[in-house]
C-alpha cells in the first residue's frame, strides 16, 4: 500500500463525520449545542456578510477541465454584487486580467485560491489528489504572485486553498509571504465558526466559511453520516426561508458568546452561475438565476438584521478588535 494511500486511509478513520465517529462527534457539538440553546441573537441585530467566490476551472460538473464559465462570472458578478471576496486560481489571473482589474476597481477583493486546484495539506480519503510537497508550494505561490503582479493587480493578502484543505506547512508559508487572512478552515468538519489567530491580532486570522456546528444525521445510499451544514450556494438553495432564519440565528448565537460579532461567510464557486454541462444531479442546482438567487438572499437577511456587506479582509479587521477586546478582558482566544 503506498504512503498516499496510508494517508487516505488514515483520514477516513479520523474524519468526524464518519459513523465509527458519532460518538466522539456528538460530545464534541454538546458545548455549542448548549450555548447556541441559550439564544441572545434576535431579529434585528447586526451581522456582517462577506460574500465570497472560488473562481476556478469547470471541472467539478463533467470531468473536463474547462475555464468557459469563468469569464461569464466575472462579467456578471459585477453588476450584481456590491462588494465581495474573489478567490481566482493563480493559472487564470492573466487570462482574465483585464475583469479582475474592473472588479478590483469596483471595490472588490481579489485572493488567491491555489494555482491550479492542487491539494494544499494532508491527503483526504475522498480525494485522489496528492499533496504538494513544501517546495512545490512555495514554486505555486510565487508563479501565483507573478501573475497578479503582471496582470498589475494589487498582491493578494486573503488565501483560500482549494477543497479548504490547508496544513501547518502552508500556514507558515503564507505567513512568510505577507497573507493576513486564511479562509481554508475545513467547515465541512464541523469547524466552529469563528476565526482563529495565528501570531496574534496583528499575524494572520483565520476565517472559516461559515458553518453550523451541530451535525445532522444523513444517508448517502445505505450508509449513515454525519453532515455539518456549510454556508456554501448548494446547501442555502436546500433551505427554505425559515429554516435559513434559524440556521444564521444559531450561527450568530454561537459567535456572540464566543466574544465575536455576528458575521456570515458564504462561499460560492463560479462554475455554479452558469447552466449544467451535463445531467449529474449533484450539479442539478447549477444556474446564471443563482445571481437573483443570492440577491433574494440578502434582501431577506435584511428584512430581518441589519445587514453589512464586507470584504473578508475588512471582516478581518472586525475580528481582530474583538480578540484585542477579549484578551484585555483576560479572556482565552487562539
Amino acid at each position: 500500500m503506498t504512503t498516499h494511500l496510508v494517508g487516505r486511509f488514515l483520514d477516513l478513520v479520523v474524519d468526524p463525520r464518519m459513523p465509527h465517529n458519532f460518538l466522539a462527534t456528538w460530545l464534541r457539538s454538546r458545548g455549542p449545542r448548549r450555548m447556541m440553546s441559550r439564544s441572545t441573537a434576535s431579529l434585528g441585530y447586526r451581522i456582517l456578510v462577506a460574500l465570497t467566490f472560488d473562481v476556478e476551472q469547470d471541472h467539478n460538473s463533467d470531468g473536463r477541465e474547462s475555464a468557459s464559465s469563468v469569464s461569464s462570472f466575472l462579467t456578471n458578478v459585477q453588476h450584481v454584487v456590491d462588494e465581495a471576496t474573489i478567490f481566482a486560481e493563480g493559472r487564470l489571473v492573466e487570462a482574465n486580467s483585464e475583469q479582475l482589474r474592473s472588479l478590483e476597481e469596483r471595490g472588490f477583493e481579489i485572493g488567491l485560491h491555489g494555482y491550479r486546484h492542487e491539494l494544499w495539506g494532508s491527503p483526504q480519503w475522498y480525494l485522489h489528489d496528492k499533496p504538494v510537497p513544501n517546495e512545490g508550494k512555495n514554486s505555486l505561490l510565487k508563479d501565483s504572485l507573478r501573475a497578479f503582479r503582471t496582470s498589475r493587480l494589487h498582491r493578494p493578502t486573503a488565501f483560500r486553498a482549494p477543497s479548504l484543505v490547508a496544513d501547518d506547512s502552508t500556514i507558515r508559508l503564507l505567513v512568510a509571504n505577507g497573507f493576513g487572512v486564511d479562509s481554508s478552515l475545513p467547515s465541512h468538519r464541523g469547524v466552529l465558526p469563528v476565526p482563529q489567530f495565528v501570531g496574534g491580532a496583528d499575524g494572520l486570522v483565520r476565517i472559516p466559511v461559515s458553518v453550523d456546528p451541530v451535525p445532522s444525521l444523513a444517508r448517502r445510499t445505505v450508509f449513515p453520516y454525519y453532515r455539518f451544514r456549510v454556508c456554501n450556494l448548494k446547501t442555502l438553495k436546500e433551505m427554505d426561508r425559515k429554516e435559513f432564519l434559524e440556521y444564521t440565528t444559531r450561527i450568530a448565537t454561537l459567535q456572540e458568546a464566543l466574544g465575536f460579532p455576528p458575521h456570515l461567510v458564504l462561499l460560492s464557486h463560479s462554475w455554479e452561475f452558469s447552466e449544467p454541462l451535463s445531467d449529474r444531479k449533484d450539479y442539478s442546482y447549477r444556474s446564471i438565476s443563482n445571481f437573483e438567487f443570492i440577491n433574494d438572499l440578502l434582501c431577506f437577511l435584511s428584512k430581518n438584521f441589519s445587514v453589512k456587506q464586507t470584504s473578508i479582509t475588512k471582516l478581518a479587521a472586525i475580528l481582530r478588535k474583538s480578540y484585542d477586546d477579549l484578551s484585555r478582558e483576560g479572556l482565552r482566544v487562539r
